[in-house]
């Protein structure tokens, strides 16, 4: 993923103290994690949209992840900045709910 670089999923594995899992619950709560911010993040890009960007992503096939992550970049250029925030916003939130 270009929008969610390695220090994002460093600094998200590191403050989150996923270390001290199991390999697979590591790689099962960074997935969920990482399609969080994906999800909460497009949704941010995708309302800045014209009418006709809107459509013209949505005929990217839904499996095509690069694809969509290039027509985001080409389209908003602070793209890579709203999945940082993105990702801190939701590290926040699972850090004070930690029970």
């Amino acid at each position: 993923m270009k929008l969610i670089n390695d220090k994002i999923v460093d600094d998200l594995f590191e403050s989150l103290g996923l270390k001290f899992l199991a390999q697979q619950k590591q790689d099962e709560i960074m997935t969920r994690i990482l399609e969080l911010i994906s999800q909460r993040a497009g949704a941010k890009i995708v309302e800045g949209f014209s009418e006709k960007e809107t459509k013209e992503f949505n005929e990217i096939p839904k499996d095509d992840l690069e694809q969509m992550e290039d027509f985001m970049i080409l389209k908003n250029p602070n793209a890579e900045e709203i999945f940082k925030q993105e990702a801190q916003v939701v590290e926040s939130e699972l850090l004070n709910n930690k029970a």
